[in-house]
């Protein structure tokens, strides 16, 4: 049963908790977040173990810790390559971080010293990187940005997430074609862009049989969910681990 480990629950605002990134089996990390490493630390996880990293979209709230990732990956001195997984220019995208960060030599020195192998997805065929199978699809958050969901297939157990998303039809396939799904809700109540309350409800009423944890959480989701007696719906807090069978 590979475990997931949420490193933050919070949307961009991050009230009371962390941004949102996990870590599923100790070795995949969805979501490169300006707190997954430090997250990592406390949650007794390396960097060094990490065989991927899974990116949803290119806003700052999902991207921002690559930097320090990198740098950390230098100083274990990793050697076993690392497969770096998201949208389509997802490696000049992170190049470009590095650059405006000014820190050029820890982009050169991670090239030179660990084989990164990114790989970039179109929502049209399966990937496999490392022991990660996977399944991308595309949703709908931003305009102009290319934003995904994922199925993730570890041990023979299908992981969905939803990354940003508003309900669509990349969402449906999503949650029909996994086992678990990790589902944002960053709203209280329907806007563009994100779940709400009330479109979880809808989506767990059509599939009434899928687990669905919540993570990427808005201001009084939290309650919201509680109070809604949706049984399937779980709200997991920053550096707790779940089993999925």
């Amino acid at each position: 049963m590979p475990p997931i480990t949420f490193l933050g629950t919070g949307n961009f605002l991050v009230p009371e908790r962390y941004w949102n990134s996990f870590v599923i089996d100790r070795r995949i990390l969805v979501e490169p977040s300006p707190s997954a490493l430090a997250n990592l630390r406390r949650a007794g996880l390396d960097a060094k173990d990490l065989d991927a990293v899974v990116i949803s979209h290119f806003h700052p709230d999902h991207t921002f810790g690559w930097p320090f990732l990198a740098l950390e990956l230098l100083h274990k001195g990793r050697v076993r390559p690392l497969h770096v997984i998201g949208p389509p220019g997802v490696a000049g995208f992170l190049a470009e971080m590095m650059h405006l960060g000014s820190i050029d030599s820890v982009q050169r020195d991670l090239h030179a010293r660990i084989d990164v192998r990114y790989m970039e997805v179109d929502g049209t065929r399966q990937l496999a990187g490392g022991a990660l199978v996977l399944q991308a699809f595309e949703v709908i958050h931003a305009p102009r940005l290319s934003c995904f969901g994922y199925v993730l297939e570890v041990g023979g157990t299908r992981i969905g997430y939803s990354g940003d998303s508003e309900p669509c039809s990349g969402l449906e396939q999503i949650a029909e074609g996994c086992d678990v799904l990790v589902l944002e809700c960053a709203e209280l109540h329907r806007t563009p862009t994100h779940m709400d309350v009330e479109a979880v409800a809808d989506l767990s009423h059509r599939h009434p049989g899928l687990r669905i944890l919540l993570t990427h959480l808005g201001d009084g989701v939290d309650k919201s969910i509680a109070k809604s007696g949706l049984e399937k719906v779980e709200l997991p807090n920053d550096l707790d681990t779940v089993e999925v069978p």
